[in-house]
């Protein structure tokens, strides 16, 4: 075969992925790999796409399964999944028990409705089809939760977990039964054991490595933009764990799967930027040539060869939602009946791994084309029904603006109180932590509130920054550790011992040394001094306000094209650790903390424009 025979239909198949894109951007409702795979199965039918006949194109597609189910494990956070309660708000029953309790009313009901589907002359395979019934589409689940704000509260929290847990849970019985099926209980099944092992072993040694202060630097130099070393790392971690599943006769999808996990455990609270460009290498090459080949590769013709099969798909639906929904009323515990309701149908949308499940049972064997198509019919049927019903039933949530709140912690020291003051000055709300030894002698300036709670009783969407300024080093780290877990962000602590400033770093805290930083702002005064009266005058018209972007109608707008109130300049953007010079083509994106220069009757209005829509 020619070069151009060879890549000819990978042409084909790359310019549907650009393409379809742009003729259903109209219909928000429908996801986009929904349309490619349409458009595969409609250039098959008139046979300008056989995808079977190029090794290029199966090779790519294969890349692309391992590349969506590498992102796909980028999403699952261990930590999240383990922790207690969400972001500290007391729960009735732990979620991690509401989780697995959940899966397991979910997999006993998915066994009884895959036997009555085979008793109903339904031809499939016992267990692919439970664990059909038992995944959840993560990747829809997530930004619908996050569309209607409901990912910070607790019952948006435990629908996020009950979806992870069905992901990761789900890989891993695939993975173990496909083994069993091809190898029956030979030595062979102790693969998947090893590969779990490396990926315990790369995870304790690599988060270990990589918070060593001179790999941080090292990586941070090369990060580029002609070198981009955090993406290549990603990139070789995948083949590593994809190569090493292949090597041991385990499914590339649960390589794919675990080193997208290690990815997300490696990466910094700075690295969002890695996630981005991640997800631009695989959705914009990668894994639409997937979606697109699983779609000219759908058997119709087998399907509809007999008509019962379309009974089976709406047989298939209906059992899917009553499996689903049952369950999902443990949420009651945690949320609203209509809010249970609706979470029992989001937790019912079925792609990314569903079609993985259909493709790979058809490769081993275990699964007719006819039965295969028809999962992926289903699962195509399911993510466009299902968020439609959940957003019609789940109620809304009313976002009100409240304005940002800065804490401090410490009041063992005049400089808590000086910098209380100051910030009271700017018109910023402002609450102290008291912590370790208070000093009674120190004045409480008026409308300073002193709080004696928790900071995991804190809502970490309405504290702006926090301020870590107590004397004792050990005291500002334990802290910081605890508002990390709370889900703070921003953090800025007061540094008293240089040996401790990787500690800091490590948690992704900014530190203040007085001894290190005396000078630059000595040299701030020498070099701007107009710059260094603006960002300590209190009494002018004007300030120099940080915002962080959280509304996601301004992301990827341009600044020329955003109204902005009064007299505002933005100063600077900080990317991800890297400060970039605003210009008018600039587009933010979300996450960015913006600088931006303000008048004083201006201030709410700005913060309202970035905060969350």
């Amino acid at each position: 075969m020619g070069h151009t025979e060879e890549f000819l239909p990978l042409l084909i198949v790359l310019g549907l992925a650009f393409l379809v894109p742009l003729l259903i951007g109209r219909f928000k409702a429908v996801p986009v790999v929904i349309g490619e795979l349409l458009a595969g199965l409609l250039l098959a039918q008139i046979g300008l796409l056989e995808p079977q006949s190029t090794a290029t194109l199966a090779l790519f597609s294969n890349i692309g399964l391992a590349f969506l189910m590498f992102l796909a494990g980028m999403e699952i956070n261990p930590d999240l999944l383990f922790s207690r309660s969400s972001h500290g708000k007391k729960t009735r029953v732990s979620l991690p028990v509401l989780v697995l309790l959940n899966y397991i009313g979910t997999f006993a009901l998915a066994i009884i409705g895959s036997y009555v589907l085979r008793r109903l002359g339904f031809e499939c395979d016992v267990v692919l089809v439970v664990l059909v019934f038992s995944a959840t589409s993560l990747g829809v689940v997530l930004p619908v939760i996050k569309d209607k704000g409901l990912i910070n509260t607790t019952g948006g929290q435990a629908v996020f977990l009950i979806a992870t847990a069905a992901d990761f849970l789900t890989i891993i019985i695939l993975t173990i039964y496909i083994l069993l099926s091809q190898h029956g209980s030979s030595i062979q099944i102790l693969s998947i054991f090893l590969i779990l092992i490396a990926f315990m072993v790369a995870a304790r040694a690599g988060t270990r490595f990589f918070k060593f202060p001179k790999v941080q630097k090292i990586i941070n130099e090369l990060s580029q933009a002609t070198i981009q070393i955090k993406v290549r790392g990603s990139v070789v971690l995948l083949l590593i764990f994809v190569v090493l599943a292949e090597s041991l006769g385990v499914e590339l999808i649960l390589g794919a799967f675990l080193a997208g996990i290690l990815v997300g455990l490696f990466k910094s609270p700075e690295d969002e930027t890695l996630v981005n460009k991640l997800e631009a290498f695989g959705f914009g090459f990668f894994i639409p040539v997937f979606f697109i080949t699983t779609g000219a590769n759908l058997d119709i013709k087998a399907l509809a060869e007999n008509p019962q099969n379309l009974i089976y798909i709406s047989i298939l639906f209906f059992l899917s939602i009553v499996i689903k929904l049952l369950p999902a009323l443990l949420l009651r515990l945690e949320t609203s009946w209509r809010s249970t309701i609706a979470a029992g149908f989001v937790l019912n949308t079925h792609l990314s791994i569903e079609i993985a499940i259909a493709v790979i049972g058809q490769q081993a064997g275990l699964l007719s084309p006819a039965t295969g198509s028809a999962i992926i019919v289903f699962a195509i049927i399911s993510v466009i029904v299902m968020p439609i019903l959940f957003n019609v039933i789940q109620p809304k949530v009313e976002k009100q603006f409240v304005q940002s709140l800065r804490l401090i912690y410490g009041w063992e020291n005049s400089l808590a109180g000086s910098v209380a003051q100051q910030l009271l000055d700017h018109g910023d709300r402002v609450e102290v932590i008291a912590g370790g030894q208070i000093d009674t002698n120190l004045e409480i300036p008026h409308g300073l509130e002193i709080s004696s709670k928790p900071i995991s009783n804190y809502d970490p969407r309405e504290v702006e920054t926090l301020l870590v300024l107590g004397s004792v080093d050990e005291d500002n780290l334990e802290f910081c550790k605890q508002a990390r877990e709370a889900g703070i962000q921003h953090i800025v602590a007061l540094g008293n011992i240089a040996d401790n400033l990787g500690k800091y770093k490590e948690m992704g805290v900014q530190v203040f040394l007085p001894a290190l930083y005396r000078a630059t702002l000595i040299t701030l005064l020498a070099r701007n001094p107009s710059m260094f009266e603006l960002l300590a005058s209190t009494s002018d018209e004007r300030d120099l306000i940080e915002i962080t972007m959280q509304n996601p109608a301004l992301a990827t707008l341009r600044l020329q094209n955003i109204r902005f109130p009064g007299q505002s300049l933005v100063i600077s953007i900080n990317r991800n650790g890297e400060q970039l010079i605003p210009h008018g083509s600039t587009r933010l994106e979300m996450g960015d903390r913006i600088s931006i220069l303000v008048d004083i009757q201006s201030e709410d209005i700005v913060r309202r424009l970035f905060a969350e829509s």
